[in-house]
């Protein structure tokens, strides 16, 4: 009988101890992943870059699931598949939804508000309910230089309504959970990044991803546009050749 009763409570503090651990863990981020486009390389190599450190959850809807799901599964194991038509339920409270794809009618359509496909309708619901969203800017497409620059100008008003409307754009993902922003007031105040850009031809585009005051060291051959100039210029951006 005695014996019993020991078992017991020890079960009870062990269940205690199980519990105060569990909470004391960070909850992981609730991160979804949206292919505004087809699947291909860049989405297999995104997903292969992600973390269990984050719940992951990739929408694909009913045509793509059977070609891609072995695909997925094989880059992130850990991920959940969840079909479009059953993504209505999924809670968007202080997750991160990312596009590792992104073209451009998506962008335009994105930035005009108009959501005629299910990646437009899901960032609309984003918005909704005030969740984080970023675009992956491997994912974008890249200027020829060879464009309009009226053509130019009107998809970069694009990426900065894109901008405006609070999407992060860049190489990495946000570091902060959605909804918890670190306070200006705790920031250290740090040196300028230096950041190394092997692209042969630099456009106003390519700058998106980089914060005000970062220096931008290009070598001696790359092509920097009159535009790339110009944003740099206009974002405290100094571009300076290797």
């Amino acid at each position: 009988m005695a014996y019993d009763t020991e078992k017991k409570l020890e079960d009870l503090i062990l269940r205690a101890i199980r519990q105060v651990l569990a909470e004391q863990l960070p909850a992981k981020r609730r991160l979804y992943v949206v292919f505004a486009d087809a699947f291909d390389c860049r989405c297999v190599n995104f997903l292969r870059s992600l973390s269990p450190a984050d719940d992951v959850t990739v929408l694909v809807d009913e045509i793509q699931a059977e070609q891609v799901r072995c695909d997925i599964e094989q880059a992130c194991p850990f991920a959940s598949v969840v079909l479009t038509s059953q993504a209505r339920s999924l809670p968007l409270t202080d997750s991160l939804t990312v596009y590792p794809v992104a073209s451009r009618d998506f962008v335009v359509k994105a930035a005009l508000g108009l959501a005629d496909t299910f990646a437009a309708r899901w960032l609309a619901r984003c918005f909704a309910a005030g969740s984080a969203v970023h675009l992956q800017l491997s994912g974008l497409a890249r200027f020829t230089g060879r464009e309009p620059a009226a053509y130019v100008q009107q998809i970069l008003g694009y990426y900065r309504k894109l901008l405006e409307y609070g999407i992060t754009i860049g190489h990495h993902l946000p570091q902060e959970k959605a909804g918890n922003p670190v306070p200006a007031a705790v920031t250290e105040k740090k040196a300028p990044p230096v950041v190394t850009c092997q692209d042969k031809v630099l456009t106003a585009a390519d700058l998106y991803p980089y914060d005000k005051g970062t220096i931008l060291l290009v070598g001696a051959h790359t092509v920097v546009t009159s535009f790339a100039r110009e944003a740099a210029l206009s974002r405290g951006i100094e571009i300076r050749r290797t």
